[in-house]
């Protein structure tokens, strides 16, 4: 203790140390009462989606903002899903050139879509010619050759109609 230490000072850095180590043991019980999961698992094998089952079924769902932030995340893999298929088409030897005009419209239109962009309806319109289009739906078909998130088809089929 130091010299100009007076009583009330002790009072006050004994009661400041009780805080503490009540604040302490409260962190402790909690940290030993929750429950940690590793989940493990390839790319596309499922660990996100059960976190975000986890927590629509034990935490009341999700926020506003975080509903806001999975349309953007919708609308990214809208946009990946059909960019993907149409860059593929060359590379299985599907060629572009042999759609109708329609559709090598908006294939033009998607693979010409620059990093930052902000999904205008057009985008919806041509990714609907696309996916209606026979050339597509072959590359789509033949997707075990080239890498394309599993929920393709469910964001192409569905989510298409979302945005209109």
């Amino acid at each position: 203790i130091f010299c100009d230490t007076t009583p009330d000072d002790i009072k006050q850095q004994e009661k400041t140390n009780r805080e503490i180590e009540n604040d302490l043991k409260k962190d402790k019980m909690s940290f030993r009462s929750t429950h940690r999961l590793l989940l493990l698992g390839g790319g596309e094998s499922g660990k996100s989606t059960i976190v975000k089952q986890m927590k629509i079924l034990h935490i009341n769902g999700f926020t506003e903002e975080e509903k806001r932030e999975k349309v953007l995340t919708i609308k990214i893999n809208v946009r990946d899903a059909i960019s993907s298929i149409c860059m593929a088409m060359p590379t299985i030897g599907l060629e572009p050139e042999n759609m109708c005009r329609g559709s090598k419209l908006a294939y033009d239109y998607i693979t010409n879509i620059p990093a930052e962009f902000d999904y205008p309806q057009v985008f919806y319109d041509h990714v609907s010619t696309l996916w209606q289009d026979p050339h597509i739906q072959e590359c789509y078909d033949r997707s075990h050759e080239y890498q394309l998130i599993d929920s393709a088809k469910y964001f192409l089929d569905k989510g298409v109609v979302s945005f209109k």
